[in-house]
Order: C-alpha cells, then sequence, then structure tokens
C-alpha cells in the first residue's frame, strides 16, 4: 500500500495538483483503523488508502478538503464521547459508528510549488524567471522572439501569449512586464483566465490607462479590481533585480497565506479539472444530514428514503437518529 501510495503522491505532484496526507496516529480499540495506516485525499473528495471506514471516513475527506483550502495542517480525534474543543488545526467529532473506538488523524495539505507564467523578455521579466526558478517554482515565459537562450532556467518558452495550454490554473500566478510591447493585449489575454494572481509592471499612469482600455474591451470592473499593478512588495526597488525580488516576495507572502483567495471573475471560466472535481464531488458524495460529513454514494452503509429521496448514511448510529425524527436533521 505504502509504494502504491507513493506512486501516486509522484504522480500528483507531477501535475501540480492539490491533495491532502491523512495518517492515523493514535488508536484507541476497537477501530478498524490502526496506527500508521493513511490515505491521500484529492480536491474530488477520493480517498486512496485506508483510514478506517464508516464515519471516520468521511470525517477525514470532510477535513481534508478543508485542510486543502486552508493549506493548513488538522489533527482530528473521532471518539464515543466526542468534545468540542476545536482550533485552527484541532478538531473533535463524535464517532456514531457502532465499534465505539477511537482514532486520531494528522492531515497535513500538500500544496506543489506554484507555477509562474511571465509575460514579456524585458531584464525585470529575465531576473524574474531566474530567481523564480531558484526558488523552485515552475516557470514559463511567453514573449515575441523568446528562446530558451534568453531563459535558460525557464520549464518552457513560447512566442506567443497564449493560456490555453494550461490546464491547472490553481497554483498558478501570471505576471506581465512586457514594457511597451503589447501591454493591453497581454494584460486582456491574462485577466480572461481563471488565476487569481495577475500582475502588471507598470507605473501607476501606465496602470490606470491599460484599466481604461479594459473597460472599454469589457472586462468587468470586478474583474480590472483584481490586477495588480503596480505589482509588488514596496522596498524602494530601483535595479530590475530589486524589482524582481520585490514581485517574488509579493508572490511567495500571497501563496504561503493559511487562506486561499476566492476568485469572482465573470469572465474568467472555471477550468476543466476544477470543474470537473466539482462534478465528481456532487455526483459521488452526500452529505449525511445527521453528521454533516460526506458519504460515498458508491458504498454508504445505509439508504434511507425520505419523501422521495435518498438520503445517505456512514453508519448505523446516523441511522437511527434520522429514523427516530427525521424533520430535525432535513429541514430546509
Amino acid at each position: 500500500m505504502f509504494n502504491e501510495l507513493a506512486l501516486k503522491i509522484e504522480t500528483y505532484l507531477g501535475q501540480g495538483s492539490n491533495f491532502a496526507i491523512a495518517q492515523v496516529v493514535d488508536r484507541i480499540a476497537p477501530s478498524s483503523g490502526k496506527v500508521g495506516d493513511k490515505a491521500i485525499i484529492l480536491e474530488t473528495g477520493e480517498l486512496i488508502g485506508w483510514i478506517g471506514g464508516g464515519c471516520v471516513r468521511g470525517i477525514v475527506i470532510k477535513e481534508a478538503l478543508d485542510v486543502i483550502k486552508t493549506k493548513r495542517y488538522r489533527r482530528v480525534r473521532i471518539s464515543p464521547e466526542g468534545g468540542t474543543r476545536q482550533t485552527a488545526t484541532y478538531k473533535e467529532y463524535v464517532m456514531s459508528c457502532q465499534s465505539k473506538g477511537t482514532l486520531e488523524v494528522l492531515i497535513e495539505p500538500v500544496i506543489p510549488q506554484p507555477e509562474l507564467i511571465v509575460v514579456g523578455k524585458s531584464n525585470i521579466a529575465r531576473k524574474l524567471v531566474q530567481m523564480a526558478a531558484a526558488a523552485d517554482f515552475r516557470v514559463a515565459v511567453m514573449a515575441t522572439a523568446a528562446d530558451v537562450q534568453m531563459f535558460p532556467t525557464a520549464n518552457s518558452v513560447a512566442d506567443i501569449v497564449d493560456f490555453t495550454p494550461f490546464k491547472n490554473l490553481q497554483n498558478t500566478y501570471i505576471i506581465v512586464t512586457t514594457q511597451g510591447e503589447d501591454d493591453a493585449l497581454s494584460v486582456k489575454k491574462a485577466l480572461q483566465t481563471a488565476v487569481g494572481y495577475v500582475g502588471f509592471v507598470a507605473s501607476v499612469k501606465k496602470a490606470t490607462d491599460i484599466k481604461a482600455y479594459l473597460l472599454k474591451e469589457g472586462v468587468s470592473e470586478q474583474r480590472i479590481d483584481q490586477l495588480r499593478s503596480p505589482v509588488g512588495l514596496d522596498i524602494n526597488a530601483k535595479l530590475a533585480s530589486e524589482v524582481a525580488i520585490s514581485i517574488l516576495a509579493d508572490i511567495i507572502a500571497h501563496f504561503r497565506k493559511a487562506t486561499t483567495v476566492e476568485i469572482t471573475n465573470t469572465e474568467a471560466e472555471s477550468t476543466p479539472a476544477e470543474t470537473a472535481a466539482t462534478n465528481t464531488f456532487a455526483e459521488e458524495y452526500y452529505i449525511n444530514p445527521v453528521c454533516n460529513v460526506p458519504v460515498s454514494k458508491k458504498n454508504p452503509k445505509h439508504i434511507v428514503v425520505y419523501e422521495g429521496e435518498q438520503v445517505y448514511f456512514c453508519c448505523d448510529g446516523c441511522k437511527v437518529s434520522f429514523e427516530n425524527n427525521p424533520g430535525k436533521y432535513m429541514k430546509g
């Protein structure tokens, strides 16, 4: 099992996908999960591996999805007595399964290093690519007449500005530093993606002009407001290398925040991967109305039909509680 998980981890890291690793770190018998059992949980809610069944599985999936979103580890205790203690890194649940065992599970996020797309071949662009590569970013460059000799540390170099080849944009940052070469069109194309962080290297005057152009081109004010220009931390930078440092530092600070930024962009459509993830979760999982944790529709413990709706349960305890007072749990 460990070798299988190791191969899966390598695959998802290579794809730039976010996921979580869950491991049983403590146990009081009886419970099906044992200390050392582990699994990975994808953003779709799919769990690969073993950390226990029933309500444990659903709770771990629910918490893992939040761990991925917040980029912060969490220790989860599931016991018959339950509890109310809860912090940003610790949470207690009631073990509603009839086994009545106790488990503690450590859930850690795995967030691959970001991908940086640099548009332009200015001196700032060259310094930024060099520094980002040194910081283990995956770096792509787009600029007319750009080549690998100009950007030897980049992972890819294209001579046209085209974002369609990039499918997974959840950890992607775009910096436009074209300095007069198709500035407006490049910024517009960047804002039409689902990328949450788009920066444009320009003066305040130039940024104002570009924003006016974008508004005339039909880009929403909401999306235009998300454009970062001037971009970078204010460190009184003068040299191209110093400007690059200020931009990279701001990107790292943004990436390492405990919570992710919601993308509210009417122009930017969800990527195929993001849409598939949302649809897959909705199709395969049902939120148990008793304990509010996801239950696999393919392998539930029980199914009860209530007012024409199939209600899925992860364990006997939740089913019994529901049948005693279904109206309590199905309000609205």
